[in-house]
């Protein structure tokens, strides 16, 4: 929702139903007219927003950092950061040179789907003809 300036950097993502807005929003008669002073949000590079977040005007995400599910931030983040709750507070400071940012991770796509079968042949091993013919014939009804 902005106002004036939202400002999103490379390899964020935003997750469903967050709410990010640079203004106060709305009069009770004019709806289209902010209320108050506006400010810039900005979401620096590979920032993570969790579902249901709120991220208020004036506020800048440092790169790397990720925003808790249902988190209220009012107030800056710095980089490389967990920030969780209401009002956000940290959480977690993270090790920069020990992650692969979500940027690095699509470079090679090559090699990345090499890595997504190989997971999908780990997590189907037991998978044969067999066990889908015994999962009709005697359904396993423990769950």
């Amino acid at each position: 929702m902005a106002a004036e300036k939202i400002q999103i950097g490379d390899a964020c993502m935003i997750a469903h139903g967050a709410y990010i807005s640079d203004a106060d929003w709305h009069g009770i008669y004019d709806r289209a007219q902010p209320v108050g002073k506006t400010a810039p949000v900005i979401l620096e590079d590979n920032v993570w927003i969790g579902d249901s977040a709120i991220i208020c005007k004036g506020v800048t995400i440092g790169k790397n950092s990720i925003i808790g599910a249902g988190a209220v931030v009012t107030k800056d983040v710095p980089d490389n950061s967990i920030y969780a709750g209401n009002p956000a507070k940290l959480v977690k400071k993270l090790d920069q040179d020990s992650f692969i940012s979500r940027k690095d991770f699509f470079n090679d796509p090559i090699k990345l789907a090499k890595d997504f079968d190989a997971l999908d042949r780990f997590n189907l091993k037991n998978n044969s003809i067999f066990n889908w013919v015994k999962s009709i014939v005697k359904p396993d009804n423990t769950h």
